[in-house]
C-alpha cells in the first residue's frame, strides 16, 4: 500500500506541473490584454505597438498549438519516487522572429522622442510629498510618494490610480521590473517589490550588517539587479531575480569606481546590454560613463562638479539622460557615450522618470511636470 501512495504523490505533482504549464499562455493573454486596452482607451500608440501586439499574439497562438507536443511524461528506471513522474516543457521554434525589418523599422518609429518640447510649460502638474525624490515608471504607471505615509501611483495624465499605506521610510531609489512585473523600492536599508495588480508590497533584502554600507541605487534588466552601495569607493552587486536573489557578482574599486569616487546613479540601457554609470570626486569633477555588463568602460563624458552627483534614466533608442538638481540642464547622451543635446528646463530637475512617451520631472518646487515628448 505505501507504494500506491507514492505513486499518486507522484500522480499529484506531475498534475500540478501540467497544470502550471497549461496556465502560462493564460497569463501571458492577460498580460498582453493589460497593456492593450488603457492605451487603446487613451489612443495612446504608435504603428510599432500594433506591429509588437500582434507579433505577441502569433507567438502565443504557437505556444497553444504547440501545446500538445511540448508536455512530455518521463519515468525513471530506477525507482525514485520523487522523480517516478517528470513533467518538461520541450522548447518549440519562434515562427515571429521572421520578420526583423519590420520590428527594426517600427522600433525606430517608437524612439523618437521631441525633447524640444521641453521648452514648452508641462500640460500637467500635481504635488508630491517634499521629503522624497524618488519616482519611477513602468509603461503604464509612475510611482511616488504620496505622503508621509503612501504610496502613490499615477498614469501619465497624472490621474491618481491608487493610493497605498507606506511605513518603510524614505526612499532612495524606484525602478520597474518586467520580469517581475512589480516596482522595486530602495531604503537605506531595505529593498522591497510592489505588486501593482494587488497593492502589495514585500520587504525582499535587509541590509541586516551594522557596519555595512546603506544601499542607494538599484536597477533591473530582465532576471538581473544591480545594486550600489552610499559610500565612497562605491560598491556594486548584482543579484539574480529568478530565484531567491543569490549575489552573481560583486564589484568593488577600482572596476567599480575608483577609491575616492562615489557613484551618483547607476542605470541599464533599454535593451540592457549597457550601463550607464554616473560618478563625482565631490568639488573636482562629475562623469558619465558608458560601459559593457562587466562594468569596463565604453566612453565617458566629464561635467562641472556638483556635490551629489548627476541622475540619470535610459531612453528607448539606447540614449541617455543625465541632470543634476543644482540646476536647470539636461543632457542627451547617445549609446556611443557621446554628448548629442544640453536643453534648460524652466526649474531645477530633481528627478526625472520616462512614462511611454511623457518625460516626468520631479522640480525643486514639490512638483511633478508631465512633458509629453
Amino acid at each position: 500500500m505505501e507504494w500506491m501512495k507514492k505513486v499518486k504523490m507522484a500522480a499529484d505533482r506531475a498534475r500540478e506541473e501540467v497544470r502550471d504549464i497549461v496556465a502560462e499562455p493564460k497569463k501571458q493573454l492577460k498580460r498582453i490584454t493589460d497593456d492593450v486596452r488603457p492605451r487603446m482607451a487613451e489612443e495612446d500608440f504608435v504603428e510599432y505597438d500594433l506591429n509588437r501586439w500582434m507579433d505577441e499574439i502569433k507567438q502565443l497562438t504557437v505556444d497553444i498549438k504547440a501545446m500538445s507536443s511540448t508536455l512530455v511524461i518521463e519515468g525513471g528506471d530506477e525507482c525514485e519516487w520523487k522523480r517516478l513522474l517528470k513533467v518538461r516543457k520541450m522548447e518549440h521554434q519562434s515562427l515571429v522572429s521572421k520578420s526583423p525589418q519590420r520590428s527594426e523599422k517600427g522600433a525606430n518609429e517608437e524612439k523618437q522622442l521631441d525633447f524640444n518640447k521641453l521648452k514648452d510649460r508641462s500640460q500637467r502638474q500635481i504635488k508630491v510629498y517634499r521629503s522624497d525624490y524618488a519616482i519611477g515608471a513602468s509603461n503604464t504607471n509612475l510611482l511616488c510618494r504620496g505622503d508621509r505615509d503612501t504610496l502613490c501611483l499615477t498614469d501619465r495624465t497624472g490621474h491618481k490610480t491608487n493610493t497605498l499605506w507606506w511605513n518603510g521610510g524614505n526612499i532612495w531609489d524606484i525602478c520597474w521590473s518586467s520580469f517581475l512585473d512589480r516596482f522595486l523600492i530602495l531604503t537605506k536599508r531595505t529593498l522591497h517589490s510592489l505588486n501593482v495588480q494587488t497593492s502589495e508590497v514585500t520587504q525582499i533584502k535587509q541590509v541586516s550588517d551594522k557596519n555595512r554600507a546603506d544601499f542607494y541605487r538599484c536597477t533591473c534588466s530582465n532576471q538581473t539587479t544591480l545594486v550600489c552601495f552610499n559610500k565612497k569607493g562605491s560598491v556594486v552587486e548584482e543579484w539574480d531575480m529568478s530565484g531567491e536573489w543569490k549575489m552573481m557578482r560583486r564589484w568593488q574599486p577600482p572596476v567599480s569606481c575608483q577609491q575616492n569616487e562615489w557613484i551618483g546613479d547607476i542605470r541599464f540601457s533599454i535593451d540592457g546590454s549597457q550601463l550607464g554609470v554616473t560618478v563625482w570626486v565631490d568639488g573636482r569633477y562629475n562623469q558619465f560613463h558608458v560601459r559593457d555588463r562587466s562594468m569596463n568602460i565604453l566612453n565617458n563624458i566629464t561635467f562641472p562638479s556638483s556635490k551629489s552627483g548627476y541622475r540619470l534614466i535610459c531612453l528607448p533608442n539606447g540614449q541617455w539622460l543625465t541632470h543634476e538638481h543644482e540646476n536647470k540642464e539636461l543632457h542627451i547622451i547617445g549609446r556611443d557615450g557621446k554628448l548629442e543635446q544640453t536643453l534648460t528646463y524652466n526649474t531645477c530637475v530633481w528627478r526625472a522618470a520616462l512614462l511611454r512617451r511623457c518625460l516626468v520631472i520631479r522640480t525643486d518646487d514639490n512638483e511633478l511636470c508631465f512633458q509629453d515628448l
